[in-house]
């Protein structure tokens, strides 16, 4: 090889390098600059404002619909007074952030979370003391509002019941110093964790008094709440060998459907990621940059909501819907109640898309936008976004469910501060349990 030709190849490598180079630099460029972008303070001032309509108008759901009788939130079933315990839960904290954000006072708040403590807890000291019906500290999952009587053949959730216990605690924590303090201690101690578990340890759903204990839910599935509460109880706590029987012992199945996506867990390993999972223990655990001895659980939820989006877009693909309409989770349909075991029909959650925003925020707000802009009309009412819609029925719900309602406030908050997360997960009971469930930083 000649010298000239020897000299042009060096030329060529190095022009070529130095592209290489230069794409790469560029690409961590956008990489960051996509990283800053999808945190608060760097979204432009008009979704901040949109946000902060959504959010507010879901915290009114909460203040508004209050019985100042009982402390309790009307759940919109006119016919029997209905609601449910979870809601409950999601109430307290929704009001710390109406504190926080300036839209109710401190002094009001404490009266009315006083109010509702008082209505979860049985004065022994009293046996007319008015209190919800419930068994070994926990309550049924609906009740009527202006008795605290059990509805229907509802059961004894410890889900549910694990709700309303992050959201005492959580008032707890801000409420330092108080009677809201010591009452939201005894509320926890009282709830007697180990009387819900089988013979293998493992959390059981419930309980009701027509038939044995509800059944054990195997795979990965929002009772992390439940077991993280139960482990950190100083009272009556969940043996510490629960999480792992729970995670390595019940059905953990790790699926990867999509080869962009990386892998997730599911209930019995099924394709079917519904976003509560996922969402719901988020609203108060922050998950980041911690690992048990099994998961990150963090990025798996990433992972798995993005699958959601996948899913529900291939569904919409095939029927004409854009890839901004997406989000399945428990919701109301327009035939019923759709749950885990439905096949998606595509029946869209604007809560699942808006308690995405600390995992998945750019993809989060361009949806939530998009359905604003396009259905705003239908679906975006008093109380800010209803619980569901299907463009494909042509048909758009008129109601607000608690829980999904409570999931947005919560999660725009995380989103927006992550004051939740910050304060709860500095509540000594809360360090306990995610001590046994063995969690370290990574």
């Amino acid at each position: 090889m000649n010298r000239n030709k020897f000299k042009k190849i060096k030329i060529v490598l190095a022009l070529s390098l130095l592209v290489i180079i230069s794409y790469s630099c560029k690409h961590e460029e956008e990489k960051r600059t996509s990283k800053q972008s999808s945190t608060w303070e760097n979204l432009p001032k008009e979704d901040q404002v949109f946000l902060d309509l959504v959010q507010h108008k879901a915290f009114d759901f909460f203040w508004e619909g209050f019985d100042e009788n009982t402390g309790f939130i009307y759940d919109g079933h006119s016919k029997n007074r209905r609601t449910s315990v979870a809601t409950s839960g999601f109430g307290l904290s929704t009001f710390i952030v109406g504190v926080e954000r300036g839209w109710v006072s401190k002094d009001e708040t404490y009266k009315r979370v006083l109010l509702t403590l008082n209505s979860f807890y049985k004065d022994p000291n009293n046996p007319t003391d008015f209190c919800v019906e419930g068994r070994y500290g926990f309550f049924y999952h609906f009740f009527n509002i202006d008795t605290g009587k059990r509805n229907g053949k509802s059961e004894v959730s410890t889900i549910d019941t694990a709700i309303l216990m992050a959201g005492v605690l959580d008032v707890m924590e801000y409420f330092k110093g108080t009677e809201v303090e010591t009452l939201a201690n005894k509320i926890y101690q009282n709830a007697q964790w180990d009387k819900y578990i089988n013979d293998e340890k493992a959390v059981v759903g419930g309980w009701r008094p027509e038939m044995k204990p509800v059944a054990v839910y195997k795979g990965y599935n929002e009772y992390n709440l439940v077991y993280l509460l139960g482990l950190g109880s100083p009272t009556y706590p969940l043996p510490d060998a629960s999480w792992d029987v729970w995670a390595s012992g019940k059905g953990f199945i790790p699926i990867k459907p999509y080869n962009h996506i990386g892998e997730f867990l599911t209930p019995h390993g099924v394709l079917q990621p519904l976003a509560y999972i996922y969402q719901f223990p988020a609203c108060w655990y922050d998950f980041r940059n911690k690992s048990d001895d099994f998961v990150n659980y963090y990025q798996m939820s990433i992972n798995a909501l993005k699958a959601n989006k996948e899913y529900t877009n291939s569904w919409g693909f095939a029927h004409g819907y854009p890839e901004e309409l997406w989000g399945w989770t428990a919701i109301a349909g327009r035939d019923g109640y759709l749950g885990f075991s439905h096949p998606y029909n595509g029946t869209l959650a604007p809560s699942a898309v808006l308690a995405s925003l600390p995992f998945m925020p750019e993809e989060s707000l361009k949806s939530i936008k998009y359905m604003y802009k396009t259905y705003g009309d239908k679906i975006f009412k008093e109380y800010g976004f209803v619980d569901s819609f299907n463009p494909h029925q042509n048909w758009y719900d008129n109601t607000y469910l608690g829980i999904d309602k409570g999931n947005e406030v919560l999660s725009i908050e995380n989103y927006r501060s992550g004051s939740i997360w910050k304060r709860f997960m500095d509540i000594p009971y809360v360090k306990a349990g995610m001590k046994k469930a063995k969690f370290k930083n990574l």
